[in-house]
C-alpha cells in the first residue's frame, strides 16, 4: 500500500538531524485502525493510500515519557511507514518542526491541526472509518495548504487533493476544516515524532496515560489528569 504503507521490508539509512539534542523514542507501527483507501493528489503524484488510524507501540524514549501504545495520524505523503518492520528511531519535536526533513509546516498550521484535535475530542479514533479517513485527509490539507484563512482550505485545489470522495467522507471534512479555521478555536495539545526517511506521526497528548509505572517519569505538566484513549 503506497505512502501509508503497509509492508515488512524496511530499507534506507536511518538519520536524525541534531539527535543530539532531541527527546528520542523507538516506534514500531503494529497496524492499522478505523480508515478508508482513497485516491488522493500530492504534487504531481496520484495514488490510491490508506486514510485512518495508525497503530503504533513506543518504548525507549528519553526525555519526556511517551511511552506506550498510541492511535496516530501521519503528517506526510511522500514517505512511508512499515507494518511490522523494524522498529525505528524517531525525535520528539514539536508539531510545527514537522514534517523532517524541510522546514516544517509552521506555527500556523500546527495551531489549525491542534484545533482539529480539539474539535473532535477523541471521536478520531473510534470506530467510524468515514471519521478517521476524513480526519486524515483533513491533516494531509492542512500541513499542505493552510495559510491561515478558511478560502485556503479546498480539498480540489492546491498541493494535496482528495479525488471522488464519498459523501460521508466530505461531510465530516466540512466540520473538520471549520474548527481548523477557527482561529479562537480551543486547542488540544498534540506531539510529534519525527524521522527524516520514515512518516512523521502526531501523538495527541491530551487524551494520554503513560505505560503503568512510568508516570513518575514525566517530562510534560498535565499528563498524570489525563484521560486513557479510548
Amino acid at each position: 500500500m503506497k505512502l501509508s504503507a503497509v509492508s515488512t521490508a524496511v530499507a534506507g539509512a536511518l538519520v536524525l538531524s541534531s539527535a543530539a539534542h532531541a527527546d528520542l523514542v523507538t516506534v514500531l507501527c503494529t497496524g492499522t485502525g478505523a480508515g478508508r483507501n482513497v485516491n488522493v493528489t500530492h504534487g504531481t503524484t496520484t495514488a490510491n493510500v490508506f486514510a485512518g488510524q495508525l497503530r503504533l507501540t513506543l518504548t525507549n524514549s528519553t526525555g519526556q515519557n511517551v511511552n506506550g501504545l498510541w492511535t496516530s495520524f501521519c503528517t506526510e505523503l511522500s514517505q512511508f511507514i512499515y507494518i511490522n518492520g523494524a522498529a525505528q528511531t524517531y525525535q520528539v519535536l514539536p508539531v510545527s518542526d514537522l514534517p523532517i526533513p524541510g522546514a516544517g509546516m509552521g506555527s500556523t498550521r500546527a495551531n489549525a491541526v491542534a484545533r482539529m484535535f480539539a474539535s473532535a475530542a477523541g471521536t478520531q479514533y473510534g470506530t467510524n472509518a468515514d471519521l478517521a479517513a476524513a480526519f486524515q485527509i483533513a491533516v494531509w490539507e492542512i500541513t499542505m495548504d493552510f495559510d491561515g484563512t478558511a478560502g485556503s482550505i479546498n480539498i480540489g485545489a492546491g498541493t494535496f487533493k482528495g479525488n471522488n470522495l464519498t459523501a460521508a467522507i466530505q461531510s465530516n471534512l466540512t466540520a473538520l476544516f471549520a474548527a481548523a479555521s477557527n482561529l479562537s478555536g480551543a486547542q488540544s495539545t498534540i506531539l510529534g515524532i519525527g524521522n527524516s526517511t520514515y512518516q512523521d506521526q502526531l501523538l495527541d497528548v491530551s487524551t494520554f496515560i503513560p505505560a503503568p509505572g512510568a508516570v513518575a517519569l514525566l517530562g510534560l505538566a498535565g499528563l498524570v489528569g489525563a484521560r486513557r484513549r479510548k
